[in-house]
């Protein structure tokens, strides 16, 4: 088998599911959301993955929980209520199907 062979293939099967994007994009003011979006590199298990969101003073801003996108795993959502102004932190947790465990954090600003 060729290095390169060899490389794709242990690539493939450690794959773990990172950050591509996210809307509100990380630090970016925005006018009241509804809805925070994220995309990941792999598709994600929805009963080990989850965004939560926590107002500027660490108390939890959604009362629902995030899903995976049914039409693309490697998406996640997490509805959102009127939020008033201010800096929400999020941390996200991404199981791919394979089952590395990814996490981080990042916020953004309502105007």
């Amino acid at each position: 088998m060729s290095g390169a062979v060899a490389l794709a293939m242990s690539s493939t099967a450690f794959a773990h599911a990172h950050l591509i994007s996210s809307v509100p994009a990380a630090n970016a003011d925005a006018v009241a959301p509804t809805d925070l979006t994220i995309h990941f590199t792999e598709p994600l298990e929805p009963a080990f993955s989850k965004i939560t969101l926590a107002d500027a003073s660490g108390k939890p801003a959604t009362p629902g929980a995030s899903t995976v996108d049914s039409a693309d795993a490697r998406v996640m959502h997490l509805a959102l209520p009127q939020l008033t102004s201010g800096r929400y932190a999020v941390h996200w947790i991404a199981v791919a199907t394979d089952g590395h465990r990814t996490h981080g954090d990042f916020a953004f600003n309502v105007k």
